[in-house]
């Protein structure tokens, strides 16, 4: 029996869905509405045969489109020429030479997936699942891997819809009891195949991020695909008592004395990151990672998350390595600051240009106007990113826009908001947010944005200091009204 036949759209529920009728191997068809849309997805033996929607933008036509298969043009012509003659619009193209009938078999079959990548986006509305024959006489069945189908909707999700479906960050992930064959390990990335590893019913969300060492942002993309296709499941909120020895503080997580880790192995590792440490001093963005100035951006990447493993500051912990933790922190954010460099090339040209200045030792001045250009760029770049719901690609952006042109506020401003919807950030948030107040006191929607922050943090007395703050500067900012409010000012 399929376990939700019905039901209201929410967080992951259309993989979920499919999974189930296809476990079930169930036939029929899964009706989904809402106040803007009606779908249809037809299913036979628990395979997607076919989808359908009444929506002016899955049509056809428009599919044909925006996958460039026709252009503007013959789109307008065939459509006039349909609502003349009263026929279809695909049959029009096919009859004007526009697309070939093997080009519009391919255009359904992309028209079906696409009606069906657009549900996964979809967070309201209901759904409901009429078992029963097909009315082949209406529909076209194309046969579709439910894999690829479920694959690539999730691939094609924007981080803030993934951002809200996920678990809290102390959620602790359990492996899958009875795990689908329909995923299987060999086709996941190397990254991927290590935050699986990492889910073993003990470390939470926030932990795997920790350990991972592929970004924050690939970690939990990477967690939310696996909570879709069930190959984990959230269990209870960490405790300091569940956390991992390697996460656990050091008051309550000392071991026993048979516990404690080989001391020959801590005094290597001690040494091994003393000597990076030292070494560092000095060198550039391609010695610190090890790579030749003609490095690609793939060997920049893999070398970036080879080091990032060794050095991060959660790494060693368990060695009883707390006095190195500000220089392996240092370490760490050279690293960092390295690769957020060189894996954007723009912000490459830009590295590798101020340091052939440098080795010329140029007598005149830098010209600014190139400088302040280029940070333009960056922020529009960032502002993109911000909106597209890719926070860690706008503080990229915003940061590197900020160090071309340090005096404009607004990009230490975009880049703490971009920083607040991205875990363990916040302190990073407030520092940007206090820069750009320092620099323009009176914007009250700075004070508002940092206010917002500790409220967040559950610092209200705080916050209501700030909000206060805000309406001294404008007495009618509606977000320092509504943030007292909130405040229990």
């Amino acid at each position: 029996m399929v376990a939700t036949p019905s039901g209201t759209v929410t967080g992951m529920t259309i993989s979920h869905l499919f999974l189930d009728l296809r476990a079930a191997k169930k036939t029929g068809i899964v009706f989904f509405e809402d106040e803007t849309f009606s779908r249809k997805v037809y299913f036979k033996d628990g395979d997607v045969v076919f989808s359908s929607s009444n929506t002016d933008e899955d049509r056809l036509g428009k599919c044909l489109l925006r996958a460039g298969k026709i252009t503007n043009a013959q789109f307008d012509a065939s459509a006039e020429l349909a609502k003349k003659t009263n026929k279809k619009q695909e049959a029009v193209l096919v009859e004007l030479g526009f697309i070939t009938p093997h080009d519009l078999v391919d255009g359904v079959r992309l028209q079906m997936q696409e009606i069906i990548y657009g549900l996964f986006s979809c967070r309201s509305g209901s759904y409901q699942f009429h078992e029963g024959l097909l009315p082949l006489a209406d529909i076209t069945p194309l046969q579709m891997s439910t894999q690829s189908l479920i694959l690539e909707g999730i691939r094609r999700l924007d981080w803030q819809t993934v951002r809200k479906t996920l678990p809290p960050l102390k959620t602790i992930l359990h492996p899958a009891a009875k795990p689908s064959g329909l995923f299987q390990e060999a086709a996941f990335s190397h990254d991927q195949r290590t935050v699986l590893s990492l889910i073993d019913g003990k470390r939470s969300i926030e932990d795997i991020c920790s350990l991972a060492g592929g970004g924050d942002f690939n970690t939990l993309k990477a967690i939310y695909f696996f909570l879709c296709v069930r190959l984990a499941q959230a269990g209870k909120m960490q405790t300091d008592e569940d956390r991992t020895p390697e996460h656990r503080p050091a008051h309550t997580a000392a071991p026993r004395a048979e516990e404690r880790p080989d001391e020959s192995a801590a005094h290597s590792t001690r040494l091994m990151l003393q000597r990076a440490f030292e070494q560092m001093e000095g060198q550039n963005h391609y010695q610190v990672l090890g790579v030749s100035e003609q490095a690609t951006a793939r060997e920049i990447k893999k070398a970036y998350f080879t080091l990032a493993k060794l050095y991060h500051p959660d790494k060693h912990l368990h060695l009883d390595l707390h006095d190195m933790k500000a220089n392996l922190e240092a370490l760490f954010s050279k690293l960092t600051e390295a690769y957020n460099t060189l894996s954007s090339q723009a912000a490459r040209d830009e590295y590798d240009l101020s340091r052939i200045k440098g080795a010329r030792k140029v007598e005149f001045e830098e010209d600014k106007t190139d400088r302040t250009g280029t940070a333009i760029n960056q922020f529009n770049r960032g502002m993109k990113e911000y909106k597209a719901g890719n926070f860690w690609g706008a503080v990229e952006a915003f940061q590197w826009a900020s160090r071309l042109d340090a005096g404009k506020s607004k990009y230490f401003y975009y880049q703490g908001l971009a920083l607040t919807q991205m875990p363990r950030r916040s302190h990073e948030a407030e520092e940007a947010f206090k820069k750009a107040i320092q620099m323009e006191p009176s914007n009250a929607d700075y004070h508002a944005a940092l206010g917002n922050l500790y409220l967040k943090s559950g610092l209200k007395s705080r916050a209501l200091s700030v909000f206060k703050e805000a309406l001294n500067w404008d007495p009618e900012s509606v977000q320092a009204k509504e943030g007292i409010v909130a405040a229990g000012g």
